[in-house]
């Protein structure tokens, strides 16, 4: 029997503090522990599970991936590695969609240790709440006090929300874009971008994050994944709290969900252990604790309405819940990050440039023919 396992997850406290402050509640339950190494959180979002799955026995994996995972034959589903019993338990405990994120042709591939959406985060020395409207979004970010997340990934992230947001999420009503929707939504995020500084062009969730938590006067960041980090005290220079995700009709409904499951590799030398690991890292009992203590964001609904956590975290996952259980969950499609990647593309360039024509709705649209490779 191995004395431990290979594990892949992200470059974050987040992602690895919180796996790795876990290893002694392992050991005490199991008798085994997780060698983690990280990658990127850029890498976590684009590469390929194919690029890395023959190294480790566990991986921490975004949910669109695990299409091309499982046609790569580089996962192994939990339906052969765990009872029935097991997996609905954390059916019924996962936040929101979370758990159900993870499923693909029948099967459930990862679990959900970890959980997000695009939320709003705010300063609470220079502001009562978040702004519930995007209206007020507009007024606040006309007087300079807004970040907004624009990377690729990020820009198109907030696309697919305020699409959602207007009814007409991707890849409803047989096809991928509502084109005028879609114009409605790029129109607003163009105007948008003109009010907001323009190194948002060129940063992430954390980027925007870190500027909020420095004396940089600004006041509130929209449409940026959540980290909880944030709201602990001491993590950076000044806290942020963090809320419900702005929408046009105050129902904080159709964010992108997010967050990170635990797969196991099909390549793995003990995957039954590796099983065992997953549905531990996955449960309350650590969620609410060694995980939670140590920077993670648990996908467990136990967890995130636990007092310690949430007095750790100043409310942060009571504050969000609502977004998290109304949020849209991207479809699990053979070829989807590939489409995701190439649309990003697309609309950074929007905002880049302040502008779209009938052009760019047509070459975003085009990304689901050229990239899709198979449907569930």
């Amino acid at each position: 029997m191995p004395s431990n396992l290979k594990g892949m997850t992200w470059d974050h406290p987040r992602g690895l503090d919180s796996v790795v402050n876990s290893n002694q509640l392992l050991l005490n339950e199991i008798g085994i522990t997780v060698d983690w190494d990280a990658r990127s959180l850029l890498a976590f979002g684009d590469q390929p599970i194919v690029e890395f799955y023959n190294d480790y026995d566990l991986m921490i994996i975004d949910h669109p991936h695990v299409p091309d995972a499982v046609h790569a034959e580089a996962v192994v589903a939990f339906d052969e590695l765990l009872s029935d019993e097991e997996l609905e338990l954390l059916s019924k405990t996962s936040v929101g969609q979370s758990h159900a994120s993870y499923q693909y042709r029948g099967s459930q591939w990862a679990l959900a240790i970890d959980t997000a959406a695009q939320v709003s985060a705010y300063r609470p020395d220079k502001a009562d709440r978040a702004p519930i409207y995007w209206d007020e979004v507009l007024d606040f970010a006309a007087a300079g006090t807004v970040l907004w997340a624009q990377k690729p990934v990020d820009a198109y992230s907030t696309f697919a929300t305020l699409m959602a947001q207007r009814e007409a999420p991707l890849t409803s009503a047989g096809r991928f874009i509502n084109k005028e929707v879609a114009a409605e939504v790029l129109g607003f995020m163009v105007e948008l971008s003109a009010k907001v500084p323009d190194f948002c062009l060129s940063s992430n969730p954390i980027d925007i994050a870190e500027i909020l938590a420095r004396d940089e006067g600004y006041t509130y960041g929209v449409c940026m994944y959540g980290y909880s980090n944030y709201s602990r005290a001491g993590f950076r220079e000044r806290l942020l709290a963090y809320d419900d995700v702005p929408s046009f009709d105050g129902q904080a409904a159709g964010s992108q969900l997010g967050g990170a499951g635990i797969a196991v590799s099909s390549k793995s030398k003990d995957p039954e252990r590796a099983a065992q690991i997953a549905l531990l890292l996955s449960s309350p009992d650590i969620q609410s604790t060694a995980y939670m203590q140590a920077g993670g964001q648990p996908g467990n609904l136990v967890a995130w309405k636990s007092a310690q956590a949430n007095q750790f975290t100043h409310n942060f996952f009571i504050n969000t819940l609502r977004t998290l259980e109304r949020a849209w969950v991207r479809p699990r499609i053979f070829g989807w990050p590939e489409v995701q990647f190439a649309s990003s593309q697309i609309i950074h360039r929007v905002l880049t440039e302040k502008r779209f024509s009938a052009q760019d709705l047509g070459a975003i649209e085009s990304t689901y023919a050229l990239h899709i490779k198979e449907s569930v």
